[in-house]
């Protein structure tokens, strides 16, 4: 049973709380080895158009289908829906730390870009490890309570007060893109493999346009909140007859 007040709570004050067990084994299996996949066929389609790296697939909705389905699931959603309302999928990128490389997230950073407003969660980001994040490979620090701070803190403030996030693989960490952070160094001899989904309120606008840009075969059997989650809701009407259709649909609901 999942206590969910509990995990509000710790939003609400660290600006960060852990899931446990939300993914199991079989599923962490199969997202990995699509993910391999996903890497690969990313780096041939996208290498070399601007800012692309290999290690980031900066959108897995159109890749293996199972990547969609896995954000079908009951705690996700109800932990989405109960902080940010109607949530919709803003992005969902892999995570992927390189053995003893530097990178851009090991600098102290956070992952919104909208306007600082006091107590106030605009959207919530979620790491899946697909397998076990330890101090060794590179578990996120992050720095509690600092969704409240309007300036970056210091190096020394950082090093001070950040906690690590080692936990299991399937152990989701749902933080408040307002919260500061920054990977750890993958001291091993092994990529680290994760997701990350972030999900906003319904007005904010996504990263792309899911409902036009995910491939028919990947929509095939998904649920409609799953179809909700993506956006298929929050799409404004491209005419005024849709308009009325969209208004005689929710009038008779």
């Amino acid at each position: 049973m999942v206590n969910y007040e509990k995990h509000i709570y710790e939003l609400e004050t660290l600006g960060y709380s852990i899931v446990e067990n939300v993914f199991d084994n079989s599923l962490l299996h199969k997202l990995k080895e699509s993910l391999k996949k996903a890497l690969e066929k990313d780096q041939e389609m996208f290498a070399g158009k601007g800012s692309k790296r290999p290690e980031l697939a900066v959108d897995l909705s159109i890749h293996d289908p199972v990547f969609i389905k896995a954000l079908d699931n009951d705690i996700i959603y109800e932990l989405c829906s109960r902080v940010l309302g109607n949530p919709i999928l803003y992005s969902y990128t892999s995570t992927i730390l390189k053995p003893r490389e530097y990178s851009l997230v090991h600098n102290i950073h956070i992952d919104a870009n909208n306007k600082f407003i006091a107590n106030y969660i605009s959207g919530l980001v979620m790491t899946i490890p697909l397998e076990d994040f330890t101090e060794e490979n590179g578990a996120t620090l992050y720095l509690p309570g600092s969704q409240n701070l309007e300036q970056q803190p210091s190096e020394e403030t950082f090093s001070k007060y950040a906690v690590s996030t080692a936990r299991s693989a399937g152990d989701i960490l749902f933080f408040n893109p307002r919260v500061y952070h920054r990977a750890a160094h993958n001291n091993t001899d092994k990529i680290r493999y994760g997701l990350t989904a972030y999900a906003t309120r319904s007005f904010f606008k996504q990263r792309f346009d899911f409902p036009r840009m995910i491939p028919k075969e990947n929509l095939e059997g998904l649920s409609v909140r799953l179809l909700s989650f993506l956006g298929f809701n929050s799409q404004p009407p491209d005419s005024v007859e849709k308009y009325y259709l969209s208004s005689q649909k929710t009038t008779s609901m």
